[in-house]
C-alpha cells in the first residue's frame, strides 16, 4: 500500500470514531485530498486493501466512492456553476476498468455500496461509453462454471448494470441497446440459471452443506432480478424464445422447500429474510411483471403459478423476515383478481380459502406491529396513515381485497359482511383480550368499502352494499367518545383513521361533532393516538365540497380555544416536541380562520417562536421545521392583516430568534427567515426601522448566495427592501453590490430568473438616475448570456424584462443604453429575439406588459417605423398576442 492511500485509509478510519471533533477534522481531510487527480482510484485501493485496513474502513470508503460516482461522475449543470469538479476521463477510464472485478471480491455490505456506484456510471456511460463492459461480464460468468462465489458477484454486478431498464418509457434507442443487451447476455443468464437448478437436488441432499446451498441459492436471486430488468420494457422474440425455459426454472424454485433452511431462518434471527424466501419473492415478483404486461403469453403458465403461489402463502408465517415474500405473492394474486383471469378465483371455496387463509391472517395486527406502535411510531404512522404502507403486509392483503370486491362485489361483499360480524362478536365476548379482532374488523371494512379515493377528498366512491353509517355509529364513534384517552390505543387509532377516510361521506354536521372528542384525543399519551388526531382534525379543515370548505369557520371558531390549547399542549407528550402531524394541524386551524385569528395571534406567536428557539440547537425533523415556519407565515399574514398594529409585536416577537439563526448558521432555517423576512417588509410601511436595515448589508455576502436553497428567499427579500428602502439603499451606496448579486444570477441557468426578478425590482422601485449608469453593462450581460447559453425560460425573462425597460424608460432611452454596447443594436435584437419570442410570455401581468410596450415600439419610435418589415412583423405578434394566439415567423 503506498503512502498517500495509507493515508486515506487512516482519514477514513478517524471518521468512524466517536469523537465528533476528530471526525469534522479527518472530513475536511479527505474532502481536501478529494479535489486531487486520481483520489477515485485511491479510493477503491482502500476497498481492495482487505484486512490490512478492515471491513469498516473499507465500508466507509465505498460509501465515499459512492458519493463520489453520484456527485462528479457527470455534475450537474448548477454544481459545475458553484465550482464541483468533474472526475477527469482518464481517471473514468481507470474507474471502469478496475470496478467490475473489485465488486466480485468484496463483502455483501461493501458490493452493495460498490453496486449502487455501478449503477449510476452505468446509467451515464452504458454502453456508449462503456462497450467491453458486457462482452467482459458475459466471458466471466461463462469462465465462472461451478464457482457459486465467482456467479453470485458476476450476478450483482449485472444486475446493477442493468436496472436502468426498469420503469423507462420504450424509445426506438431503448429497444435497440435492450436487444444488444439481451442477445449478449440472456443466453449465459438462462444457461446460469439452468445449471443452478442441475446443481440444487445436490445441494439440497440430507447431510449436504447448507452454506453451500445458501451460496447456489445467493445466485438465483440476483438472476432473478436481471430478468426482471431485462423484460421491464416489454416481452422481445428473444425473451419470448426463452420464456418456457425461465418459467420452469421460476416454477421449480418457487415450489422448492428445504426443512434445513426453514429450521435456521425460524431460529435466527426473525427480522432477516431467508435467502430462500429472498429467491422466491423475486420470482413473484418476475410473473407479476409477467400478469401485468404480457398476460397473454403468460396465460398457459397461469394457473400452475396461481395455484404454486397460493400454497406457498399458506405456509407463509407471521416472521417478519417473510414480509416481502408475502407481499410479493399477495401482490400478484392481487393481478390476477384485476385481470381478465379474476375467474381462476370465482369458485366459492376458492374464495373462502384465500380469505380465511391469506386475506385475515395478514390483516391481523401482530405482536410486531403493536411494538411498531409504541416503540416506532412515527414509522407506523409512515407505513399506515401517510399511505406509505405499501410495503406492509396489511396494505397487500386490503388491495387484495378491493381487487376481489371490484371483480365479485355481491359474493364477497357477503362473505367478508360475515367475517366482521364474527371478529366483532369475538371482540364483544372479551373486549380487553379481543382488541385485536376488532381493528381486523375495522381494516376489512374500510378495505371492503373504500372503492376510490384522494388524499384531498378520502373515500370518494364506495360500496353501495355496505352501510357505514351504521358501523361509524356502532363501532366507530363509541371508541373516539370514550374518555379513557390512553386506553385501548390502537382501536382510537384505527377509528380516527376511518373518520379521517370517510370524511367526505360524512355530513358536515357530524364532522363538527367529531372535533370535540377528537381533540380529548390529543390528550392520548400514545405518539400515534395524538398525531392521528391532528391529521383528522387537519383533514377535515382542508376538505372542500364544491369549491368551498365544507367546514364554517363560524362554526369552527366556536371550538377554536379547546383546538389550539389541545394542539399546543399535545407538544408537551413524550418523543412529541417536534410533531410534524401536529404542527401541519396548527399550519391548516390557523389559516382556516384567516382574520379570526387576529385576537389570539400574539400568543401563538410568542409559542412557535419559543419552538423555533429550542429545535435551533438541534434541527431534526424537516417536516416539523417546515410546518412551524408555515405557521408563523400564515399567523403573519392574517394577524398583521387583520390588525396593522401588531406588525411591531410580531417583529419584537420573532427578530431574537431569527437572530440565533442567523448567528448560529442554522443553514436549513435560512430559507424561511429570509422569506419571512421579506414578508414583514412587505407589509411594513417606509421607512423601514433600523433593524431592518442592520440586517441588509449581510445579505449581500457571497456565502448565503452559494446555497441553493437560499436563493429564491433570498432575492424576494431583496426585492422587498428595494420596494420599501430602495432610494436609501443606493444612497448608501449598496446598489452596485446587488448588481453583483444579479450578474451572478443572470450567469446561472438555475438561478437566472432569479436575477430577472432582482433586476426588475431595481427597475419597479428605483428612480431611472439611480441605475441608468449601470444599464449598459446590465445589457451587456444579458446578451452575452443570449449569445452563449440561451434557454427558452431565460428568452421570457429577457423578453419581459425589455418590455418593462420600454414601459418604465421609453422606447429612445432603452435604444440609447442598448446602442452603448453596439450601434443599432436594439433593432436587431426585436427582430431576432423579442418579437418572435413574444409568444413564449404567458400570464396576464406578463400579457399587458409585453402589450404596453409593443405599442410604444410602433407608435414612439422612428427607427422601428423605418423599419417597415420589422414594424409589420412587431404588429402582428403584437395582435396575435391580443387575439390570444401565437402566430409563427
Amino acid at each position: 500500500m503506498d503512502e498517500g492511500v495509507r493515508q486515506l485509509a487512516q482519514a477514513f478510519s478517524r471518521t468512524i470514531q466517536a469523537d465528533r471533533d476528530t471526525i469534522r477534522a479527518a472530513e475536511e481531510q479527505i474532502k481536501a485530498v478529494s479535489q486531487q487527480p486520481g483520489y477515485g482510484i485511491a479510493v477503491l485501493k482502500v476497498v481492495a486493501a482487505g484486512d490490512a485496513v478492515g471491513q469498516d474502513v473499507r465500508l466507509a470508503a465505498a460509501v465515499n466512492f459512492k458519493n463520489l460516482v453520484k456527485y462528479r461522475w457527470v455534475p450537474t449543470e448548477l454544481a459545475v456553476e458553484q465550482g464541483t469538479q468533474p472526475v477527469p476521463e482518464a481517471e473514468k477510464a481507470q474507474i471502469k476498468q478496475l470496478l467490475p472485478g473489485l465488486m466480485l471480491s468484496t463483502p455483501p455490505l461493501i458490493r452493495a455500496q460498490l453496486s449502487e456506484a455501478l449503477t449510476i456510471i452505468s446509467s451515464h456511460d452504458f454502453p456508449a461509453a462503456w462497450p467491453k463492459l458486457l462482452p467482459e461480464l458475459v466471458e466471466r460468468l461463462t469462465a465462472a462454471g461451478d464457482d457459486l462465489a465467482a456467479t453470485v458477484g458476476v450476478c450483482h454486478t449485472a444486475n446493477s448494470i442493468f436496472k436502468r431498464y426498469r420503469n423507462q418509457f420504450s424509445s426506438n434507442a431503448l429497444v435497440a441497446e435492450l436487444a444488444a443487451t439481451q442477445e449478449a447476455f440472456a443466453p449465459v443468464a438462462l444457461g446460469t440459471m439452468q445449471r443452478l437448478v442441475r446443481l440444487l437436488p445436490a445441494a439440497a441432499a440430507p447431510g449436504a452443506d447448507l452454506e453451500h446451498l445458501k451460496a447456489l441459492l445467493s445466485a438465483v436471486r440476483p438472476l432473478c432480478r436481471i430478468f426482471y430488468s431485462l423484460n421491464s420494457p416489454g416481452l422481445t422474440p428473444l425473451m419470448d424464445s426463452q420464456l418456457e425455459e425461465w418459467m420452469t426454472a421460476f416454477h421449480f424454485f418457487l415450489t422448492f422447500t428445504h426443512s434445513g433452511l426453514a429450521g435456521a431462518d425460524a431460529a435466527g434471527d426473525p427480522e432477516r429474510e431467508g435467502v430462500l424466501d429472498a429467491v422466491k419473492a423475486a420470482i413473484c415478483a418476475n410473473i407479476n411483471l409477467f400478469m401485468e404486461m404480457n398476460e397473454e403469453e403468460f396465460a398457459k403458465d397461469l394457473p400452475r403459478f396461481a395455484q404454486a403461489v397460493c400454497n406457498l402463502l399458506l405456509q407463509v408465517s407471521n416472521r417478519p423476515g417473510q414480509d416481502n415474500l408475502a407481499m410479493s405473492a399477495i401482490r400478484f394474486l392481487t393481478t390476477v383478481a384485476r385481470s381478465v383471469y379474476s375467474k381462476l378465483f370465482a369458485d366459492p371455496n376458492v374464495l373462502k380459502q384465500i380469505c380465511e387463509s391469506i386475506i385475515l391472517p395478514n390483516l391481523r395486527v401482530r405482536d410486531e406491529d403493536e411494538e411498531v406502535f409504541d416503540m416506532n411510531p412515527i414509522e407506523y404512522i409512515r407505513r399506515d396513515i401517510e399511505g406509505g404502507d405499501s410495503d406492509t403486509r396489511r396494505r397487500a392483503a386490503a388491495d387484495l381485497v378491493k381487487a376481489l370486491t371490484d371483480a365479485f362485489e355481491t359474493e364477497v361483499t357477503a362473505m367478508f359482511t360475515g367475517y366482521v360480524t364474527a371478529l366483532l362478536q369475538e371482540h364483544a365476548a372479551d373486549p380487553v383480550n379481543g382488541w385485536r379482532a376488532k381493528d381486523c374488523a375495522v381494516y376489512l371494512v374500510m378495505a371492503v368499502t373504500v372503492k376510490g379515493k384522494t388524499g384531498e377528498r378520502g373515500a370518494t366512491t364506495t360500496n353501495r352494499l355496505v352501510n357505514i353509517s351504521d358501523f361509524f355509529t356502532q363501532q366507530v364513534l363509541p371508541e373516539l367518545q370514550n374518555p379513557q384517552v390512553n386506553e385501548r390505543p390502537i382501536l382510537k387509532a384505527d377509528a380516527l383513521k376511518f373518520v379521517t377516510t370517510f370524511r367526505s361521506q360524512l355530513p358536515s354536521e357530524t364532522l363538527l361533532a367529531l372535533l370535540q372528542p377528537i381533540t380529548a384525543l390529543l390528550g392520548s399519551e400514545h405518539v400515534v393516538v395524538h398525531s392521528y388526531a391532528a391529521t383528522a382534525i387537519e383533514r377535515f379543515l382542508a376538505l372542500k365540497e364544491n369549491g368551498r370548505s365544507k367546514l364554517a369557520v363560524s362554526d369552527v371558531l366556536k371550538v377554536a380555544q379547546q383546538l389550539l390549547t389541545g394542539l399546543f399542549a399535545a407538544f408537551r407528550h413524550a418523543d412529541s416536541a417536534e410533531n410534524e402531524y401536529l404542527m401541519r394541524a396548527i399550519m391548516r386551524l390557523i389559516s382556516f380562520l384567516g382574520a379570526e385569528m387576529a385576537p389570539v395571534a400574539p400568543m401563538c406567536l410568542k409559542a412557535l417562536r419559543d419552538m423555533l428557539v429550542e429545535v435551533c440547537k438541534n434541527p431534526k425533523s424537516p417536516g416539523f421545521n417546515h410546518y412551524l415556519f408555515e405557521s408563523v407565515a400564515a399567523l403573519i399574514k392574517h394577524g398583521v392583516a387583520a390588525d396593522r398594529s401588531q406588525l411591531a409585536t410580531f417583529e419584537a416577537t420573532l427578530f431574537p430568534a431569527f437572530d440565533i439563526v442567523l448567528a448560529n448558521d442554522v443553514q436549513e432555517f435560512h430559507p424561511y427567515v429570509f422569506q419571512i423576512l421579506a414578508q414583514l417588509i412587505e407589509l411594513s410601511n417606509p421607512p423601514l426601522s433600523a433593524p431592518y436595515m442592520a440586517v441588509f448589508p449581510p445579505l449581500l455576502t457571497p456565502v448565503f448566495w452559494e446555497r441553493p436553497g437560499s436563493v429564491p428567499a433570498l432575492t424576494r427579500l431583496l426585492v422587498a427592501y428595494l420596494a420599501k428602502a430602495g432610494v436609501g439603499i443606493a444612497a448608501d451606496g449598496h446598489l452596485e453590490a446587488v448588481l453583483g448579486v444579479f450578474q451572478k444570477l443572470i450567469a446561472s441557468k438555475a438561478n437566472d430568473q432569479h436575477g430577472f426578478a432582482l433586476i426588475s425590482g431595481i427597475m419597479q422601485h428605483l428612480p431611472a438616475a439611480a441605475y441608468q449608469q449601470y444599464l449598459s453593462t446590465v445589457w451587456q450581460l444579458l446578451f452575452t448570456r443570449l449569445q452563449t447559453s440561451k434557454t427558452p425560460r431565460f428568452t421570457r425573462g429577457f423578453v419581459v424584462f425589455v418590455s418593462l425597460a420600454i414601459c418604465k424608460l421609453g422606447v429612445a432611452a432603452v435604444s440609447s443604453t442598448m446602442d452603448a454596447v453596439q450601434p443599432k443594436i436594439m433593432l436587431m435584437i426585436l427582430q431576432q429575439v423579442w418579437v418572435p419570442s413574444l409568444s413564449l410570455v404567458d400570464g396576464p401581468d406578463e400579457d399587458k406588459l409585453v402589450a404596453v410596450a409593443a405599442t410604444k415600439c410602433l407608435t414612439e419610435s422612428p427607427d422601428i417605423f423605418a423599419n417597415r418589415p420589422l414594424w409589420e412583423q412587431l404588429r402582428a405578434a403584437l395582435d396575435a398576442k391580443l387575439k390570444g394566439r401565437k402566430v409563427a415567423f
